[in-house]
């Protein structure tokens, strides 16, 4: 699952040395395990990646949007609307919880 997630982020210009990538691929690993996590994605998602690697939930949420805003600087939005079939809203950054779900259920579908 690992390999299918670093090869979609290497695909919309995310590599690892942006800060959030361990805990974007961490939090999209969380909600494939079990989808249900999202609906408390702060206690259930962010609070474990944060004890993880030893950092603050607060670091783990800016870390996230870096993802997304790189995600978005290079191009990666055409990646994300062949991931769910369909066009993103237009001029809406997409949340870091809507991300992630898009990673889930690309991945679920897989």
């Amino acid at each position: 699952m690992n390999k299918k997630i670093q090869a979609i982020l290497h695909s919309a210009g995310i590599f690892r040395h942006y800060y959030g990538y361990s805990y974007f691929q961490d939090a999209v690993l969380l909600a494939v395990e079990c989808p249900d996590r999202l609906q408390s994605i702060r206690k259930e998602i962010y609070f474990p990646i944060a004890q993880t690697h030893h950092t603050t939930v607060a670091n783990v949420e800016r870390n996230l949007r870096t993802v997304r805003d790189a995600l978005i600087k290079n191009g990666g939005l055409e990646t994300l609307e062949a991931m769910m079939g369909c066009s993103l809203p237009c001029g809406k950054k997409p949340y870091p919880k809507d991300l992630i779900c898009i990673f889930v259920g690309y991945l679920s579908e897989q």
